[in-house]
Order: C-alpha cells, then sequence, then structure tokens
C-alpha cells in the first residue's frame, strides 16, 4: 500500500513538474540584419530571429507600429524576414519573439534592432569628411 501510495505521488509530482515547465516563458531570441543594419534604399536586407529551440513559430515588431505584424512558422530554430526595395518608411526599430509548439506563451520579446535606410542621392551630395578637413586645412595654410 505505501510504495503504490509513493508512486502515485511521484508520479503527480513529475506531471505537475511538466505542466510548471510548459507555462514558463521561453527565453528571449536574438534579432540580426543580414547584411547589415545599415542599407541603403532600394536595396534589400534580411532580418533574422534566431530562437531557443525547434519547430516554433516567429513573430517581427516594429516599435510604435501596432499594425506591423509578421509571423512566420519554422522546424528550425530561426526564421528569416525579407525587406526587398527598402524605402525610408521601412527604416525603425523592430524585434522579434516566438512560442513552441507545446506551449501557447510567446518568448520574451528579442533586444530592439534599429534599421536604417539611407537615401542614395544624400550620401552623392553630401562631402566626404576628408573634403571637409582638407578645405578647412587649405584655408588655414592660405593665411
Amino acid at each position: 500500500m505505501t510504495a503504490e501510495f509513493l508512486s502515485l505521488l511521484c508520479l503527480g509530482l513529475c506531471l505537475g513538474y511538466e505542466d510548471e515547465k510548459k507555462n514558463e516563458k521561453p527565453p528571449k531570441p536574438s534579432l540580426h540584419a543580414w547584411p547589415s543594419s545599415v542599407v541603403e534604399a532600394e536595396s534589400n536586407v534580411t532580418l533574422k530571429c534566431q530562437a531557443h529551440s525547434q519547430n516554433v513559430t516567429f513573430v517581427l515588431r516594429k516599435v510604435n507600429d501596432s499594425g506591423y505584424k509578421q509571423e512566420q512558422s519554422s522546424a528550425e530554430n530561426e526564421a528569416e524576414f525579407p525587406f526587398t526595395d527598402l524605402k525610408p518608411k521601412d527604416a525603425g526599430r523592430y524585434f522579434c519573439a516566438y512560442k513552441t509548439t507545446a506551449s501557447h506563451e510567446w518568448s520574451e520579446s528579442s533586444e530592439h534592432l534599429q534599421l536604417v535606410v539611407t537615401d542614395k542621392h544624400d550620401e552623392l551630395e553630401a562631402p566626404s569628411m576628408k573634403t571637409v578637413a582638407h578645405v578647412c586645412n587649405t584655408r588655414t595654410l592660405g593665411r
């Protein structure tokens, strides 16, 4: 009788532990930009969200834009969110999260990634620091 009771008690504790683990929040993912987080307008970039487990659903969101949401399921531990023909409106801070098939709770959000979209025309018209330094040195030496 005592052995049967102890077996049931152990089984109950083990099942309770598993239920508790299912309710734990998964650790936060990481978010990276490839090839870079600073890109020219009309070019392409991929934001990669990486989780700590496989068979997950990822979500990519943009800070201060509640309507922006991309969701993607993956058998792997990462998802790629491609951006093509970038526009200035694509610039901003992004973050991702994920949930596993066993848990219905989203992970903590990743650190924010700042995506900067530069305008090609501004770069062509802006003088480089080398040119500015040369002009300043020429004026100083000429006095």
